[in-house]
C-alpha cells in the first residue's frame, strides 16, 4: 500500500509540476476535453495534501495502524486551514477598511466657490478637459483645480494645475482651450440618452464649436495659481486603484470643506484568500482570446456592492449641469466666423484660432464646399500650427489637389513647425501622378531647399512628375545631401521620396545607377537601413533599366541567394507593369 501511495505521489507530483510551469496546458486541457483540464488544474493542490498527508502519517506511532491514513487526512486539512487564517483575516481587514457607507442625496450637488478636483482615473498631467470645463460652466464656480493622482508607471506622480473661466476683452490672448469639451455629451448618462447613436459624434462637434466661439469672444479659460486642497470650498474626489495588493477601490465623493460629504458611492473589491488552503486558477483574456494563465492562492474577489461604477459618469449624475444651448447651427456660425477672420487684415489671434478650432471638428468628411476655405486657412501664417487639426481633416490619399499650393506654401513659410511640414510632405505625395508636372515656385522651394525637405522628404518623391531634365539635377542634390546626414531618423523621409521618384522617372533616370548601386553596397550605407530597402533599392534599379545580372549584390551573398533575390524582383517588376 505504501509503494502504491509512493506512486500516485510522483504521479501526482509531475503532474502539478507539469500544471504549474505550463498553465496554458491548463487551458488547451479544458477547450480540449474538460476531463484533462480537470485534472492539471487540480493536481498541484491534491499533491500538497497528498505530501502533507504521507509526511504526517509517518510521523504518527505505528500503533495507529489502519486509522494513521485518514487521521493524517484530517490533519492534513487542518493544516491547511490554519495555514490561511492570518492570511485571510489580513485580506478581510484590508477590505472593510476600505468600505466607507454611500452618501446619496436626492437632488443635485450644487457646487460654488473654488473647487479641487483629485482625479485618480487621470494619468497625464492634469489639462483642462471636458469635466474641467464643465465644472468652469457652472454658475458660482470661480475656479477649479485638478490634481492627477492616478498611477504613472510604478510611481505616483501627482501634479496640479487651476483654471478659470473669466471674462475679458474680445482681442485679448487666446488663453487656454479646453480638451475634447465635446465628450461631456457620451459620459453624462442623461445628455447620452437625449441623444441617437448616429448623431453622438455631430452633438460633440457641435459643443466643441459652441465652446470655440464663446473663447473667441469675451470669455477666455486662463491658468491661475492652484488652490490648496485645504482652503478649496469643495472637494471632488474621483478615487480609482487597481493594485493587486490591496483593495482595488472606484470611488466618487464630493465634499464641502473639512471633509462634510455631500455625496459619496463607491464599489470596493479585494481577493479574499478562501478557509481552506488551494491552488487556484486564473485566466487573463484580452481582445477575444486568452492571454495569460496562472496558479495562485485560492479565493474570491470580495464586493462592496453588486453595481459597479463609472466615476466621471456617476458625479455628472450627480451634479446640477447646466442645459445645453441651442446646438443645431454652431458649426455654421464657426464656419461664418473663420471666413470673417481670414478676411479680416487685422484679425484678433483669438478670432484665427477659430480657424484652428475649425479645422479639428472634422472627422474624415471635408466637403467640396470647404475645400477653398481649408486652403486659405492653410495658407494663412497667421494661423499657427495646423498639424494636429489638420489630422483628420481628409482620409490618407484623398487630399483634393486643389490644396496642392496652400499646402506647399505652409510647407515653405519659415514658420512652418516640423511636424506640419512632415504631415502636410506626406498629404502632397499621395496625390494622383502628374499633379506637380507644372510645379509653383513654392514647390521648387520645396525641392531645392535642403532645409525644407529635410523635414518633407516625402515630397521629393513627387520629382517624378517632372521631366528628367529638370527633376535629375535636383534629385542629385538631394542624395548627396542625404549621403551627408548622420542618423537614419534623419535620412529614413528624403530616402524613400529620393527612391520613389527614381522609380517613377524609370530609365530617364538610368545615369545615376551606378551611383545608387555605389551607395547601397557602401558600409554603411547611408541610403538603406536594413534588408527591405536594399530590396527597395534593388526593384528601384530594374525599374530604371538596370538589368536584373547587373543588380548590387554584397560580396558575401550566395548564388542561390541572389537567384532567388533576381526571381522575386523580376517577379514584382512584372506586377508593376502590368498594373500600369
Amino acid at each position: 500500500m505504501r509503494k502504491l501511495r509512493n506512486i500516485v505521489l510522483i504521479l501526482t507530483g509531475v503532474t502539478a509540476a507539469v500544471a504549474l510551469c505550463c498553465p496554458m496546458l491548463v487551458v488547451f486541457g479544458f477547450l480540449a476535453l474538460i476531463v484533462p483540464g480537470l485534472v492539471l488544474v487540480s493536481a498541484p493542490t491534491v499533491f500538497v495534501y497528498l505530501a502533507t498527508t504521507l509526511g504526517i502519517q509517518r510521523m504518527l506511532p505505528t500503533k495507529i495502524g489502519w486509522a494513521a491514513f485518514p487521521i493524517a487526512i484530517f490533519l492534513a486539512f487542518g493544516l491547511g486551514w490554519l495555514v490561511m487564517r492570518p492570511i485571510r483575516w489580513s485580506a478581510i481587514s484590508e477590505f472593510r477598511a476600505e468600505v466607507l457607507p454611500d452618501v446619496l442625496r436626492g437632488e443635485p450637488v450644487i457646487l460654488s466657490g473654488n473647487v479641487y478636483v483629485e482625479n485618480g482615473d487621470l494619468y497625464r498631467s492634469p489639462e483642462c478637459d471636458y469635466l474641467c470645463t464643465m465644472l468652469l460652466d457652472l454658475a458660482g464656480v470661480e475656479t477649479v483645480t485638478v490634481e492627477s493622482t492616478g498611477l504613472t508607471g510604478r510611481k505616483r506622480d501627482p501634479s496640479v494645475a487651476a483654471f478659470a473661466l473669466v471674462r475679458t476683452r474680445a482681442d485679448a490672448e487666446p488663453g487656454v482651450f479646453p480638451s475634447n469639451p465635446g465628450h461631456l455629451i457620451r459620459k453624462h448618462p442623461g445628455l447620452m440618452r437625449q441623444v441617437k447613436g448616429n448623431e453622438l459624434l455631430k452633438v460633440e462637434k457641435s459643443l466643441e464649436a459652441d465652446w470655440a466661439l464663446r473663447l473667441a469672444g469675451v470669455e477666455r479659460i486662463v491658468e491661475v495659481k492652484p488652490t490648496p486642497a485645504d482652503k478649496a470650498d469643495w472637494i471632488v474626489r474621483l478615487v480609482s486603484t487597481h493594485t493587486k495588493e490591496s483593495p482595488r477601490i472606484e470611488r466618487v465623493e464630493i465634499a464641502r470643506t473639512g471633509n462634510d460629504v455631500q455625496f459619496r458611492r463607491s464599489e470596493v473589491r479585494h481577493f479574499v484568500p478562501s478557509n481552506l488552503f488551494y491552488f487556484g486558477f486564473d485566466v487573463q483574456s484580452g481582445i477575444g482570446t486568452i492571454s495569460s494563465a496562472s496558479f495562485g492562492i485560492g479565493g474570491s474577489d470580495w464586493k462592496s456592492s453588486d453595481q459597479s461604477i463609472n466615476l466621471e459618469p456617476t458625479l455628472l449624475e450627480a451634479l446640477e449641469v447646466p442645459l445645453l444651448a441651442e446646438l443645431d447651427d454652431t458649426r455654421e456660425r464657426l464656419r461664418r466666423e473663420v471666413q470673417r477672420a481670414i478676411d479680416d487684415p487685422d484679425a484678433s489671434p483669438a478670432r484665427l484660432e477659430l480657424a484652428r478650432r475649425w479645422l479639428s471638428l472634422f472627422f474624415f468628411d471635408a466637403t467640396e464646399n470647404d475645400h477653398k476655405l481649408i486652403a486659405r486657412v492653410v495658407g494663412d501664417q497667421r494661423v499657427k500650427d495646423i498639424a494636429g487639426p489638420i489630422e483628420s481633416v481628409f482620409s490618407k490619399g484623398k487630399t483634393p489637389i486643389e490644396l496642392s499650393t496652400a499646402y506647399a506654401r505652409r510647407i515653405a513659410s519659415d514658420d512652418a513647425t516640423a511636424k506640419e511640414r512632415s504631415q502636410l510632405a506626406k498629404a502632397l505625395s499621395l496625390m494622383p501622378p502628374g499633379t506637380f508636372a507644372k510645379p509653383d515656385p513654392a514647390h521648387l522651394a520645396i525641392w531645392t531647399r535642403p532645409e525644407i525637405y529635410e523635414q518633407a522628404g516625402l515630397f521629393l518623391s513627387r520629382l517624378g512628375d517632372l521631366d528628367a531634365g529638370r527633376a535629375m539635377p535636383i534629385l542629385g542634390d538631394a542624395l548627396d545631401h542625404v549621403s551627408a546626414k548622420k542618423t537614419w531618423s534623419e535620412r529614413r523621409a528624403m530616402v524613400e521620396g529620393i527612391r520613389d521618384a527614381y522609380a517613377s522617372l524609370g530609365p530617364a533616370a538610368k545615369q545615376d545607377a551606378a551611383k545608387i548601386s555605389t551607395l547601397i553596397l557602401q558600409r554603411p550605407s547611408p541610403i538603406t537601413s536594413g534588408f527591405n530597402d536594399v530590396q527597395a533599392w534593388r526593384l528601384t534599379l530594374a525599374r530604371m533599366g538596370v538589368s536584373l545580372d547587373d543588380l548590387p549584390f554584397f560580396p558575401h551573398s550566395s548564388q542561390q541567394q541572389i537567384t532567388r533575390t533576381k526571381t522575386q524582383i523580376r517577379d514584382r517588376l512584372q506586377r508593376i507593369q502590368a498594373e500600369i
